[in-house]
C-alpha cells in the first residue's frame, strides 16, 4: 500500500509504503503525484519504505517502467528531490539501481536507511 500527504510545515511530501509492492503500484503513485495540483512546483519527497518489499517476481529491468513514469511526472515540476528509506538488502540494491537509471536534470534520488538521514538530506534543498 502506498499513501502520501503534504506536510505544509516541513514543505515535504511524506509517503509511506507498506507490504508487498508491485511495479504497477509505484508507477500509479508517481503518476498521481504528477497530477496533484495541490503540490508545489519544486517537490521534496520523504518516503518511508522500511516496511515494504518488492513483489517476489520483480526484476531489476522492471525499474525501467518506474523511470518512464517518473519522467512523465517530472514534466509537471521544476525540480523533485526524492529521499527513499529502505531496510532490506534487496530493496537497497533495487534503490541503487533506480538511482543509476534516473538521470533527469530536474530530479535527484537518494536511498537511505534512516528517516533522520533522509530528511536531513532533503532539508539541504
Amino acid at each position: 500500500m502506498i499513501s502520501y500527504k503534504y506536510n505544509k510545515d516541513k514543505e515535504i511530501v511524506e509517503t509511506i509504503i507498506t507490504g508487498t509492492v508491485k511495479i504497477k503500484d509505484l508507477t500509479e503513485y508517481i503518476i498521481t503525484l504528477g497530477k496533484d495540483k495541490n503540490l508545489p512546483e519544486t517537490l521534496k519527497i520523504l518516503t518511508d519504505a522500511r516496511n515494504a518489499e518488492f513483489y517476489p517476481e520483480t526484476q531489476p529491468e522492471d525499474l525501467a517502467e518506474v523511470v518512464k513514469a517518473n519522467y512523465k511526472s517530472l514534466a509537471a515540476r521544476n525540480y523533485v528531490y526524492d529521499a527513499f528509506t529502505v531496510s532490506t538488502p534487496t530493496e537497497t540494491a533495487m534503490g541503487k539501481l533506480y538511482e543509476e537509471f534516473s538521470k533527469a536534470e530536474n530530479y535527484k534520488f537518494k536511498i537511505f536507511s534512516t528517516m533522520e538521514a533522509a530528511e536531513k538530506w532533503l532539508n539541504k534543498f
